[in-house]
């Protein structure tokens, strides 16, 4: 992949394109670690549905400092109304955001997909924007996970380290998208004397990121019911036996600070080593005895009617899968059956078995709205140099 892309230096990185940057991610997402990074994905999604109820240092009447009092009352509303114990309903969300995530990333930066994915989040988040709701701060902080939570996986977990390259890529990519979205950089240090590469705004984005934790992600009894409401998702497909074990075995994935925060006790020291001894031994196989990988890892396959397209992962509940005879009585289907979960084809169009517009992606009220908004958004960003270098006027 080095040879093919000719960024040799760290000046050489400085000139990178977003269209580059978009082919070297993708190599690591399908081809390198396509395991680490939808497995950082999801954790990263973990960390965003945590981002309204953080407990806010020094609030009062209803005012916070860095967090959105919005998403603060968000939260508790989905409390109060039961969503959060609705697994139904949980996994919507994740299935929603988790779709518009893939169609912005993993198609090409110019194509119609991704911009008109963007179009939908930026419509998304409009009026909370507009209306303050939703501060800077963060969006911002929400771009960072999706940025910092891959490479972070990497290190931990993968059998090699990113190269400088391949880290500039990261930056590069999720700089131009976080540029699509209008999200302001105010609170980095270079914001104003410019970047000079896509590792040098990563580096920014993690030690920012950081300190932005460590002021506001404390715990709180509404990460923990967000918490347990997930962990109902990761769950997804084990039998009720193994619960335990598995919640277990989840928290020595989560860090210190996130860990605490969802009020989930330290796991065992056993299991502490029996995860982290399985994950040394699957570098070590992966480094010795594995051979490349030859064929990339699909996320989404397109409908038989234009403009839907399928999921092919999903967790929690079949939103968007097609019902394939494999997917409903494969040996995964199976299990679920036998468990008594919902596999892809169950009550007829509950689950969007036909598949997703990403016109209508979000809440259902939300769904034919923002027509507008989205063709004027689609207008600038074709407009724009999408595919170019975004420091080379920054």
């Amino acid at each position: 992949m080095h040879k093919k892309f000719n960024y040799p230096t760290r000046a050489a990185l400085s000139k990178m394109t977003t269209d580059d940057a978009w082919a070297i991610q993708m190599y690591l997402a399908e081809l390198e670690f396509p395991k680490v990074f939808s497995t950082s994905v999801f954790f990263a999604l973990f960390k965003v549905q945590k981002l309204g109820s953080f407990r806010w240092p020094k609030a009062r009447r209803g005012q916070a400092q860095g967090l959105t009092v919005l998403a603060f009352t968000d939260i508790r509303l989905l409390v109060s109304t039961g969503q959060l114990s609705n697994p139904v309903t949980s996994s919507k969300r994740y299935a929603d955001t988790g779709a518009l995530l893939l169609e912005t990333v993993l198609n090409p930066p110019t194509s119609d997909r991704s911009i008109s994915a963007i179009a939908r989040i930026n419509y998304l988040h409009d009026r909370h924007r507009k209306s303050g709701k939703i501060k800077e701060p963060d969006m911002l902080y929400t771009l960072s996970l999706f940025a910092l939570e891959p490479s972070r996986w990497v290190a931990r977990y993968e059998w090699r380290q990113l190269t400088d390259m391949e880290l500039c890529a990261i930056g590069t990519f999720w700089k131009s998208l976080g540029d699509a979205m209008m999200i302001s950089y105010g609170k980095l240090p270079s914001s104003r004397t410019k970047w000079k590469d896509g590792l040098h705004w990563l580096e920014e984005m993690d030690a920012w990121s950081q300190e932005y934790e460590r002021s506001y992600m404390v715990p709180n009894i509404n990460n923990k019911l967000l918490g347990q409401s997930t962990a109902k998702i990761l769950l997804f497909g084990l039998p009720s036996w193994l619960h335990g074990v598995a919640i277990k075995a989840f928290t020595c994935l989560l860090d210190d600070r996130l860990r605490a925060s969802m009020m989930f006790p330290d796991p065992p020291t056993s299991y502490n080593t029996v995860v982290n001894g399985a994950l040394h031994l699957r570098k070590l196989v992966i480094r010795h005895l594995c051979l490349p990988r030859n064929s990339r890892v699909p996320y989404f396959a397109d409908s038989a009617t234009p403009g839907r397209y399928h999921m092919l992962l999903y967790r929690g509940h079949p939103w968007y899968v097609k019902p394939t005879i494999w997917e409903r009585w494969g040996l995964f289907g199976w299990n679920l059956w036998l468990q008594g979960g919902a596999i892809p084809g169950d009550d007829g169009d509950k689950y969007v078995p036909q598949g997703y517009e990403t016109s209508n992606m979000g809440p259902s009220f939300q769904h034919g709205k923002g027509v507008d908004y989205m063709n004027e958004t689609r207008q600038r960003l074709s407009q724009q140099e999408r595919g170019g270098c975004p420091f080379a006027f920054a």
